[in-house]
């Protein structure tokens, strides 16, 4: 038995995951074809399909505080501007209102604005013999107050900018005390309702202006920052790369918390794995915002190289020193070695001895058992081009029984590739992409579809099922 250096071979568990194994014996030399061959079970190139990605997207809207406050009057009224009280004409009121900053809040999918007014007013009642009395409420330390919450969703349209539908919500007494109601005693009127509607008049004229402003904010820059990180390869380790290929963002639900918005978006992609150098980044521009669509996960093809060393390997394991025994003359197994055939077949070159010493070969098509996660060659057969004088002598050790034996123990596990392809996936697709940019995944399971037989080792096409989550956060130096 010749020493021979022992050393295993890459595992790259995407489109080439190669899985190696060490054997010291001497083999008998396997031809091997002058180019690729394949059969029909797997493509040469796995060809992406549309996966959806979660993505949600995240959004300071305190911009929309700068344009409320502008659009809202800061005060109305005015203590010259005097009112008569219905139709009596010796009773007449007068007020001004002045309204706090706004204050915003997200909550569910309303975004909430609120503030106060404080107002002071006065009553004046002209009496039949004798000058104008005069009173009020509200002063220079204390006034009643009133309270003023407007709320709108808040959404994108298909081009990236805001869109909101304000309305007011709630318009009404600071409180319950009498503290926030302005009674003016001389009159016996009540002011405070005069107040709130003079508010919902100069309020509700605003409101359109206000959504109107809302909808020059843009989010295009932003998006299209986020959608070239998107398009950049992701290095899975040397000469590896996932690309996400994206395609499409669409609108979901939006929510909100405190001041930052939360867009429910999902991501249309069709990820794939590239070997070689690193890709070029195709500049594709920001697409139009689509609407969402039912379905979520991800699906992306993992091809796992088996090595002829690993399934030699495995073979020896299962038949090294297995005997088979006919006609009182007994020849046993000492070794095999696996190599590639034309027309996707693989051969089985096996050395013998016992009665009688030599070498033959078994030619057979592999086939995957995607069930139990291994490769086997149901219809190993005689090399009927096998001119060995030995062999010719011994004829009869071409039986059925000899050939059930490999057909029986020639099984080729491809579990640890696939679970090799799985971890490299799993961290390409856990990872910080730029500085606002994440990705989360779970890769629920790995299946095999099927293979192809190369110079290089028999190739398993698997397709990786999961789910995963593009988070986009917005930085710190880019809130307002």
């Amino acid at each position: 038995m010749s020493k021979r250096s022992c050393r295993p071979g890459r595992a790259l568990a995407v489109l080439v995951l190669l899985t190696t194994a060490c054997n010291r014996d001497k083999r008998p030399p396997v031809r091997e074809p002058s180019t690729d061959t394949a059969i029909s079970t797997a493509d040469e190139v796995a060809v992406p399909v549309l996966s959806r990605f979660q993505a949600p997207l995240d959004y300071d809207f305190t911009p929309i505080l700068a344009i409320v406050e502008r659009a809202v009057p800061k005060s109305f009224g005015s203590l010259d501007s005097v009112r008569q009280v219905g139709d009596d004409k010796r009773k007449h009121y007068a007020f001004v209102a002045t309204r706090d900053t706004f204050t915003t809040f997200m909550r569910g999918e309303l975004a909430h604005l609120r503030t106060t007014i404080s107002y002071r007013a006065r009553g004046y009642y002209k009496p039949p013999i004798g000058p104008t009395i005069g009173a009020g409420c509200g002063n220079d330390q204390e006034q009643p107050q009133i309270q003023i919450e407007l709320v709108t969703p808040l959404s994108l349209n298909r081009n990236w900018h805001l869109r909101s539908e304000s309305r007011l919500a709630k318009l009404e007494p600071a409180s319950d005390s009498a503290k926030d109601r302005c009674i003016v005693s001389i009159l016996k009127y009540d002011v405070t309702a005069k107040v709130i509607d003079a508010a919902r008049q100069a309020i509700s004229t605003h409101l359109p202006d206000i959504d109107s402003k809302i909808a020059k904010i843009d989010l295009t820059q932003r998006a299209s920052g986020w959608w070239d990180l998107l398009n950049r390869p992701i290095r899975l380790r040397d000469d590896l790369w996932l690309q996400l290929q994206p395609r499409q963002f669409r609108l979901g639900v939006v929510t909100g918390t405190g001041h930052t918005l939360n867009v429910q978006a999902g991501l249309d992609a069709y990820p794939k794995i590239v070997t070689g150098a690193e890709p070029k980044v195709v500049a594709r521009p920001l697409p139009t915002l689509a609407k969402d669509t039912a379905g979520i996960g991800f699906q992306i093809a993992l091809d796992g190289v088996v090595d002829y060393e690993t399934a030699t390997k495995a073979i020896n394991d299962a038949v090294r020193g297995k005997s088979v025994t006919q006609a009182k003359q007994t020849v046993t197994v000492k070794s095999v070695a696996v190599g590639p055939l034309s027309g996707g077949r693989l051969a089985l070159s096996v050395m013998f001895t016992g009665d009688a010493k030599g070498a033959l070969r078994f030619i057979g098509t592999p086939q995957l058992d995607a069930d139990h996660d291994h490769i086997l060659v149901p219809d190993l057969d005689y090399d009927l081009q096998t001119n060995n004088d030995l062999i010719n002598a011994f004829s009869r050790l071409r039986s059925d029984q000899f050939r059930a034996l490999f057909r029986e123990k020639a099984i080729v596990p491809i579990g640890p590739a696939l679970q090799q392809g799985k971890s490299l996936l799993l961290n390409g697709l856990n990872r910080t992409i730029g500085d606002v940019m994440t990705i989360e995944s779970r890769v629920d399971s790995v299946s095999a579809l099927g293979l192809r037989v190369t110079r290089s080792g028999i190739t398993i096409r698997a397709g990786a099922y999961g789910t995963a989550t593009v988070s986009v956060k917005q930085k710190e130096k880019e809130k307002p």
